[in-house]
């Protein structure tokens, strides 16, 4: 069977660092996406199938920790390694406290770094995926399939998108108009093509009460995803 390329999202906004982190990870065999803000990143991680995040702290919009932070709300497993200039002891516990599973100061060894990756990589055996739950809802982000009740259920691709999305902010009402732009773009869609998107979703998810109740609609505002246990 062929191995599986993993996809690598360097968050960095230094372009000599990046360019050099780029050319190791590509040469190396690993598909690579770059972004140099923390919006661009956690935006990335919510709507692509990545494998590992390679992290810089200073970033131009907000501390790298808020990167961590909010992937963590939606995604335990997903790796994130910092690579930041950051040599001092309290900046490697907060990373780590907030989630990071490591930590490398630059400058550093692609060697070392390459290890440290493969360590990773091993620690995430096949019973080990990137999901999400909540109640009898399962997303495995690394298959990007969605079950409910442990049944695997198809979703379009868009459909999928929307359930990813309103996980992220679970428990928050997404207006229509942040949902649309997010999934679409600007002018991607209106108000009524969604409804039409919400009411498929609705169907398969909504297998029994516990599952119908995900999902919850604010009349003229947008819907938001509730906690379930």
């Amino acid at each position: 069977m062929e191995k599986k390329q993993k996809n690598i999202l360097v968050v960095e906004d230094d372009k000599l660092t990046l360019s050099q982190i780029k050319n190791s990870l590509k040469t190396n065999g690993f598909r690579v996406y770059a972004v140099s803000t923390a919006s661009e990143a956690i935006d990335f991680c919510i709507k692509s199938v990545i494998d590992l995040v390679l992290l810089d702290l200073g970033l131009p919009d907000k501390d790298g920790l808020y990167v961590i932070q909010t992937i963590r709300s939606f995604n335990n497993t997903l790796p994130i390694i910092v690579v930041s200039s950051r040599t001092n002891v309290e900046s490697k516990v907060l990373a780590l406290d907030a989630g990071a599973n490591d930590y490398v100061t630059k400058p550093f060894n692609m060697d070392e770094l390459f290890a440290r990756m493969r360590k990773e990589f091993r620690y995430l055996t096949s019973e080990e995926r990137y999901i999400f739950k909540n109640g009898n809802l399962m997303i495995d982000y690394d298959a990007k399939t969605i079950y409910v009740n442990g049944v695997e259920v198809h979703f379009t691709n868009f459909e999928y998108k929307i359930v990813c999305l309103l996980a992220y902010n679970l428990g928050k009402t997404l207006t229509y108009e942040y949902i649309i732009n997010h999934i679409w773009g600007e002018g991607g869609q209106d108000q009524n093509g969604l409804r039409v998107f919400m009411a498929a979703i609705r169907k398969k998810i909504s297998r029994d009460e516990k599952s119908g109740r995900l999902i919850r609609t604010d009349i003229g505002t947008g819907y938001r995803m509730n906690k379930v246990n």
